[in-house]
């Protein structure tokens, strides 16, 4: 416990003199002004844990052994601060309402064609909205069917692969509303600043092609995840990883760059050269935040031992930790990124 009480001592010294506090200092701000973030990635978190395997939790004998201990909580954490900038918070299974939103959209740009892009939307374009939400609905339609029946291969098959299309498309979509949403606080452009998240969604659905690609992206990375998680001993098992890493700044060039998806994946490698010394700082202290986070929940449900109650009661709060200090350390990147990434000429 002294060791614990004394890691967080030097880890809240070492955020007072901080070379990047300016930024972290904004981000807890943004943070704090608007606590529905946290929330919204608590609630997300919460699901992803009860809709996922459940792994077996540490022994107290096991989580007071630092030797033991410490080597899978600084791999955890390398993993999960790689997949962040990618992935807000668990997109499965808030990929449900996907296809809500795929409605709204396909209305919007049907009604007011010119307001979500330089030109007409052509009608392959058309098209192909309405085949994405027509999909989505089949989609929830087999998600409920199959929790009350068992369905066939084929279709199991089918439910599983728009799953992940699903997922990889809600992930993109809410990475690319929190820039914007970081971008309409950071540069409010009216006096109602309730009106930021409406705005964001807004400018996101308006850059819906680079969200498509963005999304096909993350399908890829996540297909390659779901296949190390299967094949642990594979060729390239952490190859996903240095992707992850190599196409961080991805989403906020997709939110913030107008043109096509190759020249907002070069502007994205422009990014990331010109942040990486204030990022690698950052990933340094992030990396002990969530280790300590993650150390102090697990820690929580060992003692809780077999009692269901104070499991029960664990983890939300457990959830709500995590979430926050995720949303703190995202927001964080995501200023980084938006304010020493661009050219004072770009436009975002």
């Amino acid at each position: 416990m002294l060791a614990l009480l004394g890691f967080a001592a030097g880890l809240a010294l070492h955020l007072r003199w901080h070379p990047l506090r300016r930024h972290l200092s904004d981000a807890w701000d943004l943070l704090r002004l608007r606590p529905a973030l946290v929330l919204l990635a608590a609630t997300a978190l919460l699901l992803a844990t009860l809709c996922s395997p459940q792994r077996a939790p540490y022994a107290v004998e096991q989580i007071t052994d630092w030797q033991e201990i410490l080597r899978p909580l600084a791999l955890s954490a390398l993993v999960h601060l790689a997949v962040l900038p990618h992935e807000a918070m668990p997109a499965w299974p808030l990929a449900g309402v996907a296809p809500v939103l795929l409605v709204f959209l396909t209305v919007r740009i049907w009604r007011w064609p010119y307001r979500y892009g330089e030109r007409r939307p052509g009608a392959e374009q058309k098209f192909a909205l309405l085949a994405a939400t027509l999909a989505g609905f089949a989609w929830l339609g087999l998600e409920a069917r199959g929790l009350r029946h068992m369905l066939p291969e084929n279709m199991e098959m089918l439910r599983l692969g728009l799953r992940y299309v699903f997922t990889a498309l809600a992930a993109a979509s809410v990475q690319v509303w929190l820039v914007r949403y970081v971008i309409a606080w950071e540069r409010p452009q009216a006096i109602d600043a309730g009106g930021d998240a409406a705005a964001a969604l807004e400018h996101a659905f308006a850059r819906w092609q680079g969200v498509a690609w963005l999304a096909a992206f993350d399908l890829l990375w996540m297909s390659w995840r779901w296949w190390q998680l299967s094949t642990p001993q594979s060729i390239g098992a952490w190859g996903w990883v240095e992707l992850l890493l190599l196409f961080a700044a991805l989403p906020v060039a997709v939110a913030a760059v107008p043109g096509s998806f190759w020249q907002q994946g070069a502007a994205a490698l422009r990014v990331l050269g010109r942040c990486a010394v204030p990022l690698l700082l950052l990933g340094v202290t992030a990396l002990a935040l969530v280790m300590l986070g993650t150390y102090m929940v697990e820690m929580a449900h060992a003692l809780c031992g077999d009692s269901q109650f104070w499991y029960i009661l664990g983890l939300p709060l457990g959830a709500l930790v995590l979430a926050m200090l995720d949303c703190w350390l995202l927001l964080a990147v995501l200023l980084i990124m938006l304010r020493l990434g661009f050219s004072r000429s770009t436009s975002a």
